[in-house]
């Protein structure tokens, strides 16, 4: 893909980074030109320019670029203003950060209806994690629905790895099962109605499971 991050503030440099490193063609774009230097060797590509100004935004890719992410959130109405700009010149699809309800307001009020709020999706998970003892990471599809992974209980180690007795005993369905940092089993790779004679669950090993939070929670009770 090809993406542009306006920002590279802790949030946006992080994720320029990160999308470099997973092999998309990124633009990082900041008004400062010591961070545009700092990470010109971290990110595909860097530019220094003001992207509030009509005139140099639209030096940027405009037509070409699938995402502009908008990750400026210490100046509202900077970060509004480069919002409006990008509609305004049809961008294919604008994603935001917001800072606060007003911020997301405003957004929404000109258009941007795909925003993010870091902290507040990362405080979310840290007390969903906190609440659930034994999960190492959690992802949320719904607010019921939940992927995490777990160091798996004593009660299971050497049982007979059973993706389908699993099911039925917990509700829940293993996407994976990780040993010595490499996936064994995975629900895309195979048939959880397959025989695995020869697998046993084994201390330190990683489950991945997906399912309704409140299972999940009495899972982790038993």
């Amino acid at each position: 893909m090809n993406i542009v991050t306006i920002g590279l503030g802790n949030f946006g440099a992080s994720l320029a980074k990160i999308l470099t490193a997973m092999g998309h063609d990124v633009i990082g774009v900041d008004n400062n030109l010591e961070k545009v230097e700092f990470f010109k060797d971290k990110i595909s590509n860097t530019v220094c320019l003001d992207a509030s100004d009509p005139h140099a935004l639209r030096l940027l890719p405009i037509k070409e670029a699938d995402v502009f992410v908008v990750c400026i959130v210490d100046d509202f109405g900077v970060s509004v203003m480069i919002a409006a700009l990008l509609k305004k010149y049809g961008v294919r699809k604008v994603i935001c950060r917001e800072s606060s309800s007003i911020h997301l307001t405003v957004l929404n009020s000109i258009g941007i209806a795909n925003t993010i709020n870091p902290e507040y999706e990362t405080a979310g998970m840290l007390a969903q994690i906190l609440v659930l003892p034994g999960i190492q990471h959690l992802f949320s599809i719904s607010e019921t629905l939940k992927i995490v992974d777990l160091t798996i209980p004593a009660e299971l180690i050497d049982r007979k790895f059973s993706p389908t007795l699993f099911k039925e005993k917990t509700h829940l369905k293993i996407v994976a099962l990780k040993r010595n940092q490499k996936v064994i089993y995975s629900s895309s790779q195979h048939n959880e109605n397959s025989s695995f004679d020869d697998l046993f669950y084994q201390m330190d090993d990683i489950l991945v499971l997906a399912g309704n939070v409140t299972d999940i929670r009495k899972f982790l009770s038993n």
